[in-house]
């Protein structure tokens, strides 16, 4: 697996909206994409350097590069997300620097996700259902994290639905389907939220991501 390359560039290229460079190193010509606003500050006269990320394929081998180690780190974990593609990584950090982005993501401002090409209402949830708290690596040490996970809120059945609640109102869902959602999940689930008290963190923690996914579907088979 590639990770890191450094050499120097001997072509750019250009593909509808993909864009990217053939990297020379040890006389082999590595042909990896980029951010454009990466391309735009290279100097070709010189030995350039990239924190690389390797998909193999069937039919190819696709090699994604970012100046910055935390930039590859983070495109690795939007693409973690079920459904979301290479393309869709690239699109949001063209768009977005990393401390933006992973802003975005805990404040569930899915207003600044779908700004950036590809990314609907949809995937933005999804985003921020699955990485919302994941990201704390990426946060500076002297920022508050927010971590519904492991407050005390998750300490009983009433505060434990208020959180989910107070999520599913930032996504911009309205009253009453959130209602009608939270009595699915109290119903089909009481006796696991009442025991919230005897949870550890992580089993608190996978039950909040647990419902929230099935309310995301539930809300979403209603849509169509």
């Amino acid at each position: 697996m590639i990770g890191w390359l450094k050499g120097q560039i001997i072509q750019n290229w250009d593909l509808t909206s993909k864009k990217g460079v053939v990297i020379n190193v040890g006389g082999v010509g590595y042909e990896v994409q980029l951010l454009s606003k990466q391309i735009n500050i290279i100097d070709e006269s010189s030995f350039s350097e990239f924190w690389i990320h390797q998909i193999n394929r069937d039919d190819c081998t696709n090699l994604y590069g970012f100046n910055e180690v935390n930039q590859r780190d983070l495109f690795r974990k939007i693409i973690s997300v079920n459904g979301i593609g290479p393309q869709i990584g690239m699109a949001l950090l063209e768009d977005l620097e990393v401390n933006q982005l992973v802003e975005a993501i805990e404040e569930s401002n899915l207003n600044l996700l779908t700004n950036s090409q590809g990314i609907g209402k949809r995937i933005a949830e999804r985003l921020v259902v699955e990485l919302k708290n994941k990201l704390q690596q990426f946060k500076n040490n002297t920022e508050v994290i927010p971590n519904y996970k492991n407050t005390k809120s998750s300490s009983s059945c009433s505060e434990y639905i208020d959180e989910i609640k107070s999520i599913l109102n930032s996504l911009g869902y309205v009253e009453n389907e959130i209602n009608d959602s939270l009595e699915f999940i109290k119903t089909k689930e009481i006796d696991a939220i009442q025991k919230m008290n005897s949870l550890s963190p992580k089993a608190k923690a996978d039950l909040m991501d647990k419902h929230l996914k099935e309310i995301l579907i539930r809300l979403s088979q209603k849509a169509t």
